[in-house]
């Protein structure tokens, strides 16, 4: 079975739904595998889209899901960014932030993304093992600048607790800075 197989049967059996597979036409798509693409799911009352092919299937690599409340084909440019950033530009992995340079919903402030453990998911989503290694799942949180920066002085584990003692909303668009 191909990567690509793996980590798109590995997302099916979690979100049990099928994707509807997305890829874009313009910018640097053609630095990205010819197989990358970005699946979105539709669960009850979530959008799901994750990447399949970021690491190109790179033994111990790494794949990115988002979560929206409602569909949002934006998602799927910024994980086409992301996968772009991890294969041409600096290896991304858990605990990394990155700058979309656009919010992710018009007028919501969250135009960065934090790529966190998948603690919504089931035991197990966090990874999958393959022919040739094992991947990564990792969460990509919308944030605020402001809140990239306080993960910059003060760390993943703060960032995280953080959100955990703040009970951050990750599916409400217009939610504020916690900070």
């Amino acid at each position: 079975m191909t990567y690509e197989k793996h980590a798109m049967a590995h997302l099916a059996a979690y979100w049990q739904v099928t994707p509807r597979p997305h890829r874009l036409s313009a910018g640097r798509v053609g630095e990205l595998p010819s197989w990358f693409k970005v699946l979105e799911f539709h669960r009850e009352r979530t959008w799901c889209y994750a990447t399949v092919g970021m690491s190109n299937g790179e033994p111990d690599g790494i794949e990115a899901f988002i979560l929206a409340p409602e569909q949002n084909l934006r998602a799927v440019e910024f994980l086409h960014m992301l996968a772009h950033y991890h294969l041409t530009g600096a290896r991304l992995d858990l605990g990394h932030t990155v700058n979309f340079g656009m919010e992710l919903w018009d007028g919501s402030g969250l135009d960065h993304g934090f790529l966190s453990f998948p603690y919504p998911e089931a035991d197990g989503f966090h990874a999958f093992e393959w022919d040739n290694g094992r991947t990564t799942v990792a969460w990509l949180i919308p944030i605020t600048s402001t809140e990239r920066e306080y993960k910059r002085a003060n760390g993943v584990e703060a960032l995280e607790t953080l959100f955990e003692r703040r009970r951050l909303n990750h599916l409400d668009p217009s939610r504020p800075s916690l900070l």
